[in-house]
């Protein structure tokens, strides 16, 4: 069993660093590594070590052909101990680094000292724990052994009591569905892990390096190898290897296969556009060029003297319609032509609420008697362009109005305009009760040219566009959305704290 967890997060360390390479993606592999290198360490010694009932031994190596093989390899038993001190001391370091990156407790955040600080023990240990180092230490004091083994296993419980407090008070700190969905695959995977470590880590590096030493107190290490147990106990043991590898294993799995998909997307997404980017200005520059030409014409028209009443009131309202027809298509063509061409994104401090008021004000210009739920929990400053993310808010304002209007909500339907803070982002929420969004359209509506609504009048580029702005800010765009229940549209900005953005 332990060589097949052996296997397991070997693939797992090599998994997650090909699919998300980031600091936490590193400690990640860290936390792997260090359990494969203290499991090896462990079988290696176990196999040496011998004495243990031939249920134990199959539980260890599934198969005792392999155990034999292990037993006879040449390896010296301060190799095998050196092995067992860098998984012991390693995993708490990475582990606690994993939790303080995602811990949105100011003094964690602010403060780097603390994340080199935690740095120091398992250096120490790592070093004092060096086979000769070791040997020469505690050659002629038995109490200085003792106090190590008591000091270095006190510590390692105590990062790890740290590191999975700081994840659990993180996930009930969130309030965003999305991202305690998805933060709560790192916790799970951080506990499974770890009760796998907490099974092994009672093994004393020093009681390798000692293994000749009459001396040494043989009751330390792994309880569980030092007694017979029952047939039961060995069930018990196994099942909860198994279901801490397989817990940590799939959820490790489906966070790295959820990022990687994210990023993927973006990719596809951008190879879509930048395809039909050449093809669309250059529909946009002729088909501008032919409106312009035919509002020309239709100023001549409007200047004609027609004889006949009836026919001079037509073709007066003939010309205001084709007038009213030329004037939405080339205001499409505009908001089209914006959304493709490359815009510079110029960002500076500002207010949310100044924001909100102009995106608010543009909104009453199309839509005068409807109102807007304001809330706006944390009108704080951001980094941004105000034009930019004006026009981000109103498009996402007009495309809730619509939803409600196209649900027949009447005088039930809301549109609200909501500001807080999540983790490290200040968020913009635009949130309706309208129609939602079906689960098949999801991951299409920032595509470009997409739209659910009236072809001739929406051309399906306003949330392509919204997410361009949204990303030139160097933020995220959300949805969240049931159908026939409603929609919210997330803006994650980077928090703007003491003049400097931060992620």
């Amino acid at each position: 069993m332990l060589v097949l967890l052996l296997g397991v997060f070997l693939i797992a360390s090599g998994f997650v660093l090909y699919r998300k390479r980031n600091m936490e993606s590193f400690f990640l592999s860290g936390m792997c590594i260090s359990l494969m290198l203290e499991f090896c360490g462990i079988l290696i010694f176990a196999a040496k070590k011998g004495g243990y009932s031939r249920d134990m031994l199959e539980f260890l190596f599934v198969s005792m052909r392999l155990k034999t093989k292990i037993q006879y390899l040449v390896i010296p038993l301060n190799l095998i101990g050196y092995l067992i001190a860098l998984g012991r001391y390693l995993f708490p370091f990475f582990l606690l680094q994993i939790a303080m990156r995602y811990s949105m407790i100011s003094v964690i955040r602010r403060d780097s000292r603390i994340k080199w600080l935690s740095a120091i023990l398992p250096a120490v240990f790592l070093i004092i724990y060096y086979p000769d180092i070791y040997k020469a230490v505690t050659a002629d004091s038995p109490r200085l052994q003792d106090f190590l083994v008591d000091f270095s296993y006190g510590w390692v419980l105590l990062y790890i009591a740290a590191a999975l407090f700081l994840l659990v008070h993180e996930y009930f700190a969130i309030t965003m569905a999305f991202f305690r969905r998805q933060f709560s695959l790192i916790v799970i995977c951080m506990i499974a892990i770890s009760g796998l470590y907490l099974l092994y880590c009672g093994q004393d590096p020093g009681q390798v390096y000692r293994f000749y030493s009459a001396s040494y107190k043989w009751n330390r290490g792994i309880g569980y190898l030092q007694h017979m147990w029952d047939i039961k106990a060995y069930y018990l043991l196994m099942a909860v290897n198994v279901i801490c590898g397989a817990l940590g294993f799939f959820s490790l799995l489906r966070y790295t296969q959820e990022a990687y998909a994210n990023d993927m997307e973006e990719v596809v997404m951008e190879r879509k556009y930048n395809t039909a980017r050449v093809g669309t200005l250059v529909f946009v520059h002729s088909t501008k060029n032919q409106l312009l030409a035919n509002r020309v014409v239709f100023k001549r028209l409007n200047g004609l003297d027609m004889e006949k009443k009836e026919d001079i009131q037509k073709a007066q309202e003939y010309i205001g319609a084709l007038e009213n027809i030329n004037e939405a298509l080339l205001e499409r063509m505009e908001e089209l032509y914006r959304s493709v061409k490359s815009s510079s994104i110029y960002m500076t401090p500002c207010r949310i609420g100044e924001i909100a008021e102009n995106a608010i004000g543009r909104f009453k210009g199309k839509y005068p008697e409807t109102d807007v739920e304001v809330v706006l929990e944390a009108d704080v400053s951001i980094l941004a362009d105000k034009g930019h993310l004006c026009e981000a808010i109103y498009n996402l304002l007009i495309n809730a109005q619509d939803a409600v209007e196209a649900a027949e909500r009447g005088a039930e339907g809301k549109v609200s305009l909501l500001s807080y803070e999540e983790r490290v982002y200040t968020v913009i929420e635009v949130r309706d009760n309208g129609m939602g969004i079906p689960k098949s359209a999801m991951k299409k509506i920032f595509e470009p040219f997409y739209t659910s609504k009236n072809r001739n009048h929406n051309w399906g580029m306003g949330l392509y566009y919204v997410r361009a702005i949204v990303k030139g800010h160097l933020g995220i765009l959300r949805v969240e959305s049931r159908e026939g229940k409603g929609s919210s549209f997330y803006i994650l900005l980077p928090k703007y704290i003491n003049g400097t953005a931060g992620m």
